[in-house]
């Protein structure tokens, strides 16, 4: 074994796995949306001493503003039906092994486990936070960076090269090159 890590869901993380979700599924939705924004405050602003001006610049930047609402919406509704029905939030252990993942539901329960080889992986993403693995657009796993430590970068190389795939981030260029810079900082330090 590669690797074994333990996610334990709260209302936060869904939250978070529905924003990569719309990120590395909804690109076209997006686009759309930010290019329509755009120009309903441009004709905002050109507009602004019209009424109808403010009201369609007010638009456009509302409609920059709630990107992640279907998506929060789904997140918020999963974890209510989670605390209606009394359990706990979903938790699993991974294990990262040669040529698949295998993804068991806490408590522990052998007959539960379930195999995702690599090969079938359908898309990685990351945040500041975690690795997404999505084994389709509507379902994935959640892997916490904190708990690989410094292992992260070995993981991160080592899911890569087995899914033949790169990690896919919506972060900003900023927050991209100080990763980059943090990952070579932590590359030369092993050396």
């Amino acid at each position: 074994m590669q690797y074994e890590v333990e996610m334990h869901h709260s209302e936060e993380s869904f939250e978070a796995l529905a924003h990569m979700q719309y990120n590395l599924f909804c690109g076209k939705n997006w686009a759309a949306r930010s290019f329509i924004s755009l120009a309903l405050v441009l004709v905002g602003i050109v507009n602004f001493s019209s009424w109808w001006g403010i009201l369609i610049m007010a638009y456009g930047c509302y409609l920059t503003t709630s990107t992640y609402s279907s998506a929060n919406h789904t997140a918020h509704k999963l974890a209510d039906q989670v605390r209606q029905s009394g359990m706990p939030f979903p938790a699993s252990r991974y294990r990262f092994r040669k040529n698949a993942m295998e993804v068991v539901p806490l408590p522990e329960e052998k007959e539960r486990e379930t195999l995702l080889p690599y090969s079938e992986v359908y898309r990685l993403g990351e945040d500041l936070q975690y690795y997404y693995i999505f084994r389709d657009q509507y379902g994935g796993y959640m892997i916490p960076k904190a708990a690989l430590g410094d292992q992260s970068r070995a993981f991160r190389t080592f899911l890569e090269e087995r899914c033949g795939q790169k990690f896919q981030s919506r972060s900003t260029p900023l927050s991209r090159l100080m990763r980059k810079l943090r990952d070579r900082d932590g590359h030369s330090r092993q050396l």
